[in-house]
């Protein structure tokens, strides 16, 4: 795995979107752009972390979407993570490409999961959603933002299209910085630096439920006070800790399917988890 050098930023994501021909006219048509195959680099969240998460929510959280009619939000499958990237692509030698072109990760860190949140996904739009853990911003908060910045500008060419949850109504609904970092990189949420101005937009989470369900007001009001409630109550944060970093297929709503990819975050050794086996990665 080779280390990546930063170039500026924008300068280089543009002219390698240009070189790979990314495809953004979903960005201008009124529905969301079909799912295909969708990737991206998280930090799986380990075992004890989520059962110290499940036992402060699950209880409520799934009784307030049984109760709104969200059984299909209930049952969706997700290996819970911290997002680092996530890129469209319906090629599937993509994994691969991302594993070779992949900055050096951080070193094993721990962060504080706190907070929960009730989010949409444009302010204008009735979906998708989502309900998140935030992360605070201390311990290892900055080092996974850096690497935040350092994949988006490693891996944001190899996609083929945006994210199709951030295309057509939820684009429209955007701020500019939003729109710009979605043409360039395919996904808002980047940390950049444009005209030497940052935009520190990279919002670590772990998701609880993803739902692609149209919003009402009776819905909208039950998940936000769920939340409300939740932080009312939420006197210590969740330490978690992270030792691996993983290469992974990605859902519609973001949630992730399947490990392909999972690299030992203090050795760097690969292991390809489709084939049950480490693998030599030759590095620069």
């Amino acid at each position: 795995m080779k280390k990546y050098f930063c170039l500026p930023f924008c300068f280089l994501v543009l002219a390698f979107s240009v070189m790979f021909g990314v495809d953004n006219t979903s960005l201008s048509k009124k529905d969301f752009l079909p799912y295909e195959r969708t990737y991206g680099v998280v930090f799986p969240v380990a075992s004890k972390s989520v059962r110290d998460v499940l036992e402060k929510t699950q209880g409520a959280l799934t009784e307030t979407l049984l109760q709104n009619g969200l059984l299909k939000e209930v049952l969706r499958y997700n290996i819970p993570h911290i997002t680092v990237l996530h890129i469209h692509n319906p090629d599937p030698s993509t994994p691969e490409k991302i594993l070779h072109a992949l900055p050096v990760p951080p070193k094993p860190f721990s962060l504080y999961l706190s907070h929960y949140s009730f989010i949409k996904a444009s302010p204008h739009t009735s979906l998708p959603w989502w309900f998140d853990i935030g992360v605070e911003k201390s311990l290892g908060f900055d080092q996974i933002a850096d690497y935040n910045r350092e994949v988006a500008i490693a891996i944001a060419p190899l996609r083929a299209t945006p994210i199709p949850s951030f295309t057509g109504p939820v684009y429209a609904g955007l701020d500019k910085v939003a729109q710009s970092q979605i043409r360039d990189f395919g996904v808002s949420g980047i940390n950049a630096i444009t005209n030497n101005q940052k935009h520190e937009r990279y919002r670590p989470h772990m998701t609880l439920v993803y739902s692609d369900h149209a919003l009402d007001k009776t819905i909208t009001t039950a998940m936000a006070g769920v939340a409300k409630r939740f932080n009312e109550v939420m006197k210590t944060p969740i330490k978690a800790d992270f030792d691996t970093l993983s290469i992974v297929e990605i859902g519609f709503l973001g949630n992730v399917l399947r490990e392909i990819y999972r690299i030992d975050l203090a050795t760097h050794k690969v292991y390809d988890v489709q084939k049950g086996e480490f693998i030599e990665i030759k590095r620069d």
